[in-house]
């Protein structure tokens, strides 16, 4: 570390260096009564591990570098690699940075980083020490100044007109709604490339909603389709500001109006009592004239919830072999005798209750007539499309951050 250059007429030059894990201050400790959300992991450097200090004089007119050691220096004792793990040298710091503007996760910075130093830069020792809460500080103050476009703006009414304008200048259909009795609110946006697809393709659709993508907590929900090339598309999408029937099923009356040709038979989604009714009130069947719509479950998410509630294990082996069973009259045996051969009265209540009657959305007998319907019993496309996006947007983002950094950049190509 170099200091106090003193640079002469004739064009001499004077540089006192030290050495680079010389710190003469304390570091200065967490301060009390910072919140948890703003505290950033730091790594704290002891001071005065090394005293050696020089002086290089460089002689212009002659060409030649005089090196002097101060009288009161102190020998050079530790070794490169002793000095790399307290202090990074600087070309590791400029390879965090350059994978850090990609924006990957922090442990898949440091593994590439760690890589590349020791293949390619033969700098395997100087990056064996790098520890992941240092990449994740560099890759904040990198991120920090790259994302600032994506807070918008701080009122939230601002924000939403702000996205609103910003999809309608791209040729979206948009649409803003307000429940009164509710007092919730929310919007529906499809691009007119998506509108085909869900014509076509969306006899089955699945929908979830996922939260933490916006700071003003509105929960987005997407519809999700699978398309003539066996590929899940997204067909639809709207935030909420709040889940309950009301809200959820006026925004599918918007996107059915957007629409007009979209028949859904089958919807398939987790054991949510809101989401099913918002669909039975938008899609009433051969009440209202029209093609049946049911509403089928997640095997994945049953096999979850039945872990909790369904603790007795052979009761649960027994659900698990009614869900699989090929016939009617096989799947409605085998629930009961898991509920006449359970000892506990509280789970043979909970199945009679919640899983006797409505057999035929859950049990893959009632899906036998369709070999998409059998290869396709989860939701876990769409968990998977909306963990991609909480991975790339960030609670502290405005509504239209989210929409810039994911469907932007990583949706780009459904269009």
């Amino acid at each position: 570390m170099g200091f106090n250059l003193k640079k002469k007429k004739n064009g001499d030059t004077t540089t006192t260096y030290t050495c680079r894990l010389t710190k003469c201050k304390q570091s200065s400790e967490r301060k009390e009564g910072v919140p948890s959300n703003k505290c950033r992991k730091t790594k704290i450097r002891p001071p005065n591990l090394c005293f050696v200090k020089i002086k290089v004089t460089r002689f212009f007119q002659e060409g030649k570098v005089k090196i002097e050691r101060f009288p009161d220096s102190s020998n050079h004792m530790h070794s490169l690699e002793e000095s790399d793990k307290v202090k990074r040298p600087q070309i590791i710091r400029n390879l965090v940075v350059q994978e850090a503007i990609k924006n990957y996760r922090p442990p898949a910075i440091l593994n590439a980083v760690k890589e590349y130093a020791s293949e390619k830069m033969d700098l395997g020792t100087s990056v064996k020490e790098l520890q992941l809460k240092e990449v994740t500080n560099i890759k904040y103050k990198v991120r920090g100044a790259l994302d600032a476009h994506l807070i918008g703006n701080i009122n939230k009414e601002q924000d939403i007109r702000e996205l609103i304008f910003f999809l309608e200048q791209h040729k979206y259909y948009i649409e803003r709604f307000f429940i009164s009795h509710k007092s919730t609110n929310g919007f529906v946006f499809i691009h007119p490339n998506q509108i085909p697809n869900l014509e076509k393709f969306g006899w089955l659709s699945l929908i979830d909603s996922t939260h933490k993508t916006n700071r003003y907590d509105y929960r987005l929900f997407t519809l999700y389709i699978r398309n003539g090339y066996g590929c899940w598309d997204v067909g639809a999408h709207f935030f909420v500001s709040n889940e309950d029937s009301d809200t959820i099923s006026e925004a599918l009356k918007i996107v059915r109006r957007f629409v007009r040709n979209w028949k859904p038979r089958y919807f398939l989604q987790d054991q949510s009592n809101i989401e099913e009714k918002s669909i039975k009130l938008v899609f009433p069947g051969l009440i209202n004239g029209e093609q049946e719509c049911e509403v089928i479950f997640c095997t994945v998410h049953l096999q979850r919830t039945w872990m909790h509630k369904i603790y007795e294990v052979n009761t649960r082996k027994k659900m698990t072999q009614a869900m699989y069973k090929w016939t009617r009259i096989g799947c409605k045996a085998l629930i009961r005798e898991a509920i006449d051969q359970c000892p506990v009265q509280s789970i043979k209540q909970y199945i009679k209750r919640y899983y006797f009657k409505n057999n035929h959305q859950w049990a893959l007998w009632a899906r036998q007539h369709s070999p998409l319907l059998l290869q396709v019993t989860s939701t876990n496309a769409l968990e998977s499309f909306h963990s991609e996006l909480k991975k790339t947007t960030s609670p502290q983002h405005g509504i239209i951050g989210t929409y810039l950094f994911f469907f932007i950049n990583i949706n780009i190509y459904f269009f």
